[in-house]
C-alpha cells in the first residue's frame, strides 16, 4: 500500500486493530512503504487522539474489538456540562420546525429537552435519540434506515444517506469528536462521517453541540467545513481564545454555564440493554469502521 496519506494510514492501522491484538511499527513501515519514523508519527497521532495505546513496538487497540467508547459509558462523561448545552440547544429549537439530530450522546440530552414540543419533525440517525422522544405526540420521529453501529446505538449506510437526500431540515444540530478552524466539525467513524454530512447538507442551519473538552480534539475526518457552521453551543470550558477565533469567522457561540448540583446518570431504554445483551453473548455484527 503506497502513496497514502497520512490520514489514509492511519485509518487502515485502526481498520487492522478492529480484528488483532496490536500491530508492530516495523510491518507497518512494510506495509504502507514508508519508514518507521513516519510510522510512529501516525502512532503518536493516533494515541494522541485517544484511539490506541501505545505499547513497545507499535500500538494495540483501547478496548477489544473497537477503539470506540460504548454510548452508556459516553453518556456519563462531562453529563452536566452536555446537559446545559442541551438546554441551550433546546431554546434555539422553534415548535412547527424540522430539527436533525445525529447519533451523538449531547444529542440524546437535546431530544430529552424536546421532549414537550408541538408539530415538531425530528429526523435522527440514532436508536437512542428516537427512543427518548417515545411519547411525546406533538414530535414525529424520522429513522433514517441503514446498518446498525451498536457503539454508537446509530444506523449509517446508503440506505440512511439516501432517505436524507430527499429532506428539507431547518437546523441540525450535530456533535462532534473535535473541531479545527482549517477543517470545520470533525469525527471518527467514516459511516458516522458520511451521514453527518448528509443530513448538515439538508440543513438550512447546521449548528455544532460539543463540550468543553472537544475544543482541545481534531479527529481524523470532517463532516461540516468552518464556513458552514451557523453556530456552536457549548459549555464554559471552551477555551477563550479559540471561541473568539470562531466568532470572528462569522460563527454564534453559545456558551452555556454546566450545573454545580450533578444529577444521577440517565438510565438507558431497554432497547440499548437488550442489544448490548445480544452483542455479549455473540450474536454477530458488523465490524465497526473507525
Amino acid at each position: 500500500m503506497r502513496d497514502l496519506t497520512a490520514t489514509q494510514r492511519m485509518q487502515r492501522i485502526l481498520e487492522l486493530l478492529q480484528t488483532r491484538d496490536g500491530v508492530h511499527v516495523s510491518e507497518l513501515a512494510v506495509e504502507f512503504a514508508v519508514s518507521e519514523v513516519t510510522v510512529r508519527h501516525d502512532l503518536s497521532e493516533l494515541a494522541r487522539q485517544g484511539l490506541v495505546a501505545r505499547v513497545r513496538g507499535g500500538v494495540r487497540p483501547l478496548a477489544r474489538g473497537h477503539s470506540e467508547i460504548a454510548f452508556d459509558v459516553r453518556l456519563r462523561l462531562q453529563a452536566e456540562e452536555k446537559r446545559a448545552i442541551a438546554r441551550a440547544a433546546a431554546a434555539m429549537v422553534g415548535d412547527g420546525e424540522a430539527v436533525a439530530l445525529d447519533s451523538s450522546t449531547t444529542a440524546y440530552f437535546l431530544a430529552r429537552e424536546l421532549r414537550g414540543r408541538r408539530e415538531l419533525v425530528v429526523v435522527t440517525n440514532g436508536l437512542l435519540i428516537a427512543s427518548a422522544l417515545t411519547g411525546s405526540p406533538g414530535i414525529t420521529v424520522l429513522v433514517t434506515g441503514g446498518m446498525l453501529r451498536l457503539p454508537a446505538m446509530s444506523v449509517v449506510g446508503d440506505l440512511a444517506a439516501d432517505m436524507v437526500r430527499t429532506t428539507r431540515i431547518d437546523k441540525g444540530f450535530f456533535g462532534a469528536r473535535g473541531l479545527s478552524l482549517d477543517h470545520g466539525l470533525m469525527d471518527l467513524n467514516p459511516e458516522e462521517v458520511r451521514i453527518k454530512k448528509e443530513m448538515a447538507a439538508a440543513c438550512t442551519q447546521v449548528i455544532g453541540i460539543l463540550d468543553g473538552t472537544k475544543w482541545h480534539r481534531t479527529a481524523l475526518l470532517p463532516f461540516v467545513g468552518t464556513e458552514h457552521v451557523d453556530a456552536i453551543v457549548t459549555d464554559t470550558g471552551a477555551p477563550p481564545e479559540l471561541v473568539e477565533a470562531w466568532r470572528r469567522r462569522g460563527v454564534e457561540v453559545v456558551i452555556e454555564r454546566p450545573s454545580r448540583r450533578p444529577r444521577p446518570p440517565e438510565h438507558l431504554p431497554r432497547l440499548y440493554r437488550g442489544l448490548q445483551a445480544v452483542a455479549t453473548h455473540g450474536a454477530h455484527t458488523p465490524p465497526n469502521g473507525v
